[in-house]
């Protein structure tokens, strides 16, 4: 059976990132066919699997760029908020199951380096996001958005 399906794929839309009126449409396309269709579609999959589960839970990795206007991120910010939106109604819809979309907040990946490769700021290690991961399938709290750094902090 299937009683966890995580979604950590993600696709920025241009590389490095451009404001707006640069942003490619297909870019575009392929963040939103990346970061949300693709969601949906392993939701879709699994969906049966999670809700016999005793315990069946969804966990998407979202972004704070969701819910921030920060510039040159919209097309990646617009397909996170997506993400965001189709987890709510899927939390909505499916009352069983816990679905969890989580902003793992600022961290030093891949994605990151080829959104602004010229930052050199440091960044925390991707590893430090799991204790928030962990306290979630642990505590099981109510399905919703929360952010990581929050989790480790004990607060929502």
């Amino acid at each position: 059976g299937v009683d966890l399906l995580v979604g950590n794929a993600s696709a920025l839309g241009a590389e490095p990132l451009v404001r707006l009126e640069e942003l490619p449409l297909d870019g575009l396309r392929r963040a939103l066919e990346v970061n949300v269709v693709a969601a949906l579609g392993l939701v879709q999959e699994s969906l049966a699997l999670l809700r016999a589960a005793p315990a069946g839970a969804v966990l998407a990795i979202s972004s704070d760029a969701a819910a921030e206007a920060y510039e040159t991120w919209g097309g990646y910010g617009a397909s996170k908020a997506a993400l965001d939106q189709l987890m709510a109604v899927l939390g909505a819809e499916e009352p069983g199951l816990r679905v969890w979309v989580v902003d793992p907040g600022d961290m030093a990946t891949d994605l990151y380096a080829a959104a602004v490769p010229d930052d050199d700021d440091p960044r925390p290690d991707p590893a430090s996001v799991v204790p928030a991961l962990l306290r979630l399938l642990d505590e099981r709290p109510a399905g919703g958005r929360y952010g990581a750094p929050a989790l480790l902090e004990g607060r929502r």
